[in-house]
């Protein structure tokens, strides 16, 4: 039995330190923990699943974190959106929202992405004065 298994926000190191005999038992603790309502946990999940190429399981997992208000779930989130992968169709509007609240929450890479994404005019009204920050504002702050 790993020794950290205990703290539930540490189940994840079990898929890295070799304390666990195999991977398989590290993600059945991050499922327990994700059934708790451990963010973190879930984000790791959707972070798993987007490694393992398994799309549409990482956007269940870091939808969830992300509404239980996890920002590197929320930048994970975007990115998924932005790029098409385990949804149906691009969202370019959603994942400039989600990109949003993580920059918000501190994400430098979500402000870049923010800002590509006003740059481009990629589910953003480009407005010389928006009522949110421009891609100017954007591009400081990342």
């Amino acid at each position: 039995m790993c020794r950290y298994v205990e703290d539930r926000r540490l189940a994840s190191i079990c898929l890295m330190c070799g304390c666990q005999p195999n991977a398989k038992e590290g993600i059945a603790y991050l499922v327990k923990a994700a059934g708790q309502g451990h963010a973190y946990a879930m984000c790791v999940l959707g972070q798993t699943h987007h490694h393992r190429e398994e799309h549409e399981h990482a956007v269940e997992w870091f939808t969830k974190a992300a509404e239980a208000g996890l920002p590197a779930a929320m930048f994970n989130f975007g990115i998924l959106l932005d790029r098409g992968e385990g949804v149906a169709v691009l969202d370019y509007p959603a994942a400039a929202g989600w990109y949003r609240r993580a920059a918000d929450a501190g994400i430098a890479l979500a402000a870049s992405n923010l800002c590509t994404m006003y740059t481009l005019g990629r589910g953003t009204a480009w407005q010389i004065m928006p009522a949110t920050p421009s891609s100017t504002v954007w591009t400081l702050v990342s």
